[in-house]
């Protein structure tokens, strides 16, 4: 019987896998004023960093069919950890650009993939209008805007209280919001479980300054899923 469920599992990655080639997403990732040598070490590190993590972890990919193929979205997940968390962008059939604390750029390595998948960093404790423009313009150029509500690793485990700042850029745009859950098993052979979940219609309630009462039903109805497909 566990040896079926293997067998399963692994035609369920390698599906996920070829829904998530490069050949058929490239278009999604590269920016026309990317250079060929960017475009490059793009592919390179997208790969080698997806054998990474298919050697060290047993993952497992649900609901890709969820992420819109077409048009912008805001994606929010659980935060993990810096070292998990990748796996959300990794294998996603679309790209996402991730808001990032502006710290990680102080790492040369991470530094480079940062630029590499355009990464936006934000100063946190502060209100970061940059930051703020940068994303607001991937939403407007179509592409995916991936934030962590938590705001630092394991804020929910550590009574963090969760920020609005997903349910501002959603509401402001009036984008969906596609809500992901990664679940972990520690140990030896740990697995990784990426989980997105349906998009979250909040179109009803666009605005350029959405009200906070707004904002805190849409950051909580967010988590809640989120949550639930982190089985938390």
């Amino acid at each position: 019987m566990d040896n079926k469920v293997e067998k399963m599992e692994k035609e369920n990655i390698l599906k996920n896998d070829k829904d998530v080639t490069w050949s058929k997403s490239s278009k999604k990732f590269d920016k026309p004023e990317d250079s060929i040598w960017k475009k490059f070490q793009r592919r390179l590190a997208w790969n080698v960093l997806r054998v990474f993590y298919r050697v060290v972890y047993r993952i497992k990919v649900e609901g890709i069919e969820n992420i819109p193929k077409e048009g912008s979205f805001v994606m929010c997940g659980n935060h993990i950890d810096f070292v998990k968390v990748p796996v959300i962008v990794l294998f996603s059939p679309r790209k996402i650009n991730f808001i990032g604390k502006a710290e990680l750029f102080d790492n040369p390595i991470l530094a480079w993939l940062g630029n590499l998948f355009d990464v936006i960093p934000v100063k946190r404790g502060k209100q970061d209008v940059e930051s703020m423009k940068r994303s607001l313009k991937v939403l407007n150029k179509g592409e995916g805007l991936g934030l962590f509500p938590e705001g630092t690793t394991r804020g929910l485990e550590k009574g963090v209280k969760v920020k609005n700042g997903a349910a501002f850029m959603a509401l402001r745009t009036g984008k969906p919001i596609v809500p992901v859950g990664v679940e972990v098993t520690e140990g030896f052979g740990a697995k990784i479980t990426v989980r997105y979940g349906e998009p979250l219609d909040y179109s009803e309630y666009k605005s350029r300054t959405p009200d906070k009462e707004t904002l805190d039903k849409v950051t909580k109805e967010m988590m809640d899923v989120i949550i639930k497909l982190a089985n938390m």
